[in-house]
């Protein structure tokens, strides 16, 4: 099992996976993600919508900063040497809206906010405590909620998601 993510480390998970949860979290921003952030979310701010992946186009990746070894983010390497990515695009205190993208590798993680996404582009496999197992592919969505470790698989070159977080107080 993935060690369980303490709410001291969830501060620091806020805001080096997310950037924006600053508030919530209370923790300084890497200055690396605040000129992602600002930029995504300057972006976001001109337009009424945000088209992640246009009909027959790949995802724009252009925003997206390195979060760091998953370790940091509260997961385990199981396989490989996945390196994670993230954009934000969204942010209003404990929710957080953006892409995700990680590349060929097994981890096991416990989710340190309740997530609802769609994988864009790529497969993944995520399987559940209790071994429960589903291949996820582009147009699929999920919902994980806060706490639940899942081990998350890309065997292909990368996958990429949109996300929609929020992190919940107990």
């Amino acid at each position: 099992m993935a060690r369980p993510v303490r709410s001291h480390r969830l501060s620091a998970l806020c805001a080096v996976a997310l950037g924006g949860l600053l508030s919530a979290c209370g923790t300084e921003q890497p200055l690396e993600f605040a000129a992602g952030r600002s930029a995504a979310l300057s972006g976001a701010a001109a337009t009424a919508m945000t088209v992640y992946s246009p009909r027959g186009q790949p995802v724009d990746e252009a925003g997206f900063v390195w979060l760091g070894p998953t370790e940091g983010l509260g997961g385990r390497v199981l396989e490989g040497e996945p390196k994670i990515f993230a954009r934000l695009d969204y942010l209003k205190g404990p929710t957080a809206a953006g892409l995700f993208k990680a590349t060929t590798g097994r981890i096991e993680v416990t989710f340190p906010f309740t997530e609802h996404a769609t994988i864009l582009e790529g497969e993944v496999t995520i399987t559940d405590s209790s071994g429960q197992s589903h291949d996820y592919k582009a147009g699929d969505s999920y919902l994980i909620r806060q706490g639940q470790v899942v081990v998350w698989e890309v065997k292909g070159k990368q996958v990429i998601k949109s996300f929609f977080n929020i992190v919940e107080t107990h």
